[in-house]
């Protein structure tokens, strides 16, 4: 592979959170690997609460009512508009982490497009297997024969409660209903890359990991190795998520009701997914 491929690992400028270590293995599994092709930077991430005060990006995809730092109850007009969102869409109140995690990443998708070549996105909590740069020519390949617009590197932690089906020596096709499996790291095309961009909502109203998982929205075929090329911490993501405990009242309702929803649309989702693959069996 002679084409230079970035790697772009995503860190929060003066976080607690040590880089040294990460970089330091990448580079050294890359002196150790015939795959020579990579470049391997440091993607400035977004925070959240900062941009969203200075009237940034994350300022500027903020929903007015799916956020926990500024909530005010719709009237019944926008509450019923919601509601149909909620069942065509997965919806939740986001907080600053959370929008801020959406827009690093989306920031490097459409790096990804000006640069018009395959971009590695990885968030800094992850360590690479000694197998990384073999699993990421695997993915590179797949995406140069179109198999797939984006390759996950690692196994979601509750991968048994997805729905599985394999494509091959190395790869799944994982499917869950409500999406959220993570974005700790991914191969992406530019084609999946502008995808991603041109269906995003204009309001952020759902996680990244989960608006990612999302292919029923986006359309972006991804495909997740069955060994995986990332470690990845099985907690609870650092990232603070929206925390609707203090909702009283008729917002506590609505937040319920979207909840409700939400369900509803998981079910639509599992099914339809279902009845898809049977008829692909049948053709």
């Amino acid at each position: 592979m002679s084409e230079n491929i970035p790697i772009y690992i995503i860190h929060l400028e003066n976080s607690a959170r040590d880089i040294a270590p990460l970089l330091w293995h990448l580079n050294y599994l890359l002196e150790r690997t015939p795959h020579k092709g990579f470049s391997i930077q440091v993607f400035n991430a977004i925070h959240g609460h900062k941009d969203f005060l200075a009237k940034g990006i994350t300022y500027t995809h903020t929903h007015a009512v799916f956020n926990d730092f500024s909530p005010h109850l719709p009237d019944f007009k926008e509450g019923l508009s919601l509601m149909r969102l909620a069942l065509k869409s997965r919806v939740n109140f986001q907080s600053f982490g959370q929008l801020g995690c959406f827009a690093s990443h989306y920031l490097l998708w459409q790096e990804c497009v000006k640069l018009q070549k395959p971009i590695i996105a990885l968030e800094d909590d992850v360590l690479p297997t000694f197998e990384f740069f073999e699993k990421c020519a695997l993915g590179l390949e797949g995406l140069y024969a179109n198999k797939a617009q984006m390759v996950r590197l690692f196994a979601p932690y509750f991968k048994r409660h997805c729905l599985t089906k394999s494509k091959g020596y190395h790869f799944d096709q994982l499917f869950s209903p409500m999406g959220g499996m993570g974005t700790q790291g991914y191969i992406l095309s530019p084609l999946g890359a502008q995808k991603l961009i041109d269906r995003c909502p204009e309001q952020w109203i759902l996680p990244v990991d989960t608006y990612i998982d999302a292919y029923y929205t986006h359309e972006v075929s991804c495909l997740t190795f069955k060994n995986p090329a990332l470690f990845v911490d099985e907690l609870v993501s650092q990232i603070p998520h929206a925390s609707t405990d203090y909702f009283k009242g008729k917002l506590k309702f609505f937040s319920h009701l979207m909840r409700a929803c939400n369900y509803v649309l998981k079910c639509r989702l599992f099914v339809q997914h279902l009845l898809f693959s049977f008829l692909a069996r049948k053709a």
